[in-house]
């Protein structure tokens, strides 16, 4: 017994237990990249020969009608505007919601018909109602000519609501080109807030 013990505390052999840890680590790792490349190169590693890669669209800054680079939402053309204070008090408030069908993009009342979106059952907008239509706070994140992204601050009016202020993002994408591009409501919802503790 005292000589296999002393054996395993010998210098030597700690030595040869270092080593083969370090090859059987060694192997490890190496068998983990070449498993990790296999599955992230996958079919991407050589694509078909009919293969282009694309770039995303060239994001070009957006200017009013009076040639003005747009920084503020209050820059932005009166048709934006309309579209997003139609949208706010019909959709959001859910009040004469028919009238929002024009101000939101195809995008978003895709798989609707206008009866559909009117009745307003399971619509993809999230309500916010008794809003205060006319005390909304609006903060321009983000304009170019591919679409223009709006922080929206909305409150109810006192003593109609129980709904906490929230923000909201919402988006708008031109739709059509030259005299009939028009800009329309693609994306709306709540910016995550953390609950106010009671």
């Amino acid at each position: 017994m005292n000589a296999i013990q002393t054996r395993l505390n010998s210098p030597r052999f700690g030595r040869m237990m270092l080593w083969l840890g370090v090859v059987v680590l060694a192997a490890g790792a190496l068998a983990l990249v070449v498993t990790l490349l296999k599955s992230n190169g996958g079919d991407n590693a050589n694509p078909s020969p009919g293969f282009h890669p694309t770039l995303p669209a060239k994001q070009t800054p957006l200017t009013n009608a009076s040639g003005i680079r747009v920084r503020t939402y209050d820059q932005l053309d009166p048709q934006a505007h309309s579209a997003v204070q139609t949208f706010i008090a019909t959709v959001v408030a859910r009040k004469n919601i028919g009238s929002s069908w024009n101000v939101v993009a195809p995008s978003l009342r895709q798989g609707y018909t206008r009866h559909q979106w009117a009745n307003g059952a399971d619509l993809p907008v999230v309500p916010y109602p008794g809003v205060d239509t006319k005390h909304i706070n609006f903060y321009l994140d983000f304009a170019s000519t591919k679409q223009i992204l709006v922080e929206v601050g909305l409150s109810g009016i006192k003593g109609k609501t129980t709904s906490r202020p929230t923000t909201f993002q919402l988006e708008l994408v031109p739709v059509g080109s030259g005299a009939h591009k028009r800009w329309l409501v693609d994306y709306w919802m709540p910016r995550w807030t953390p609950p106010v503790p009671t």
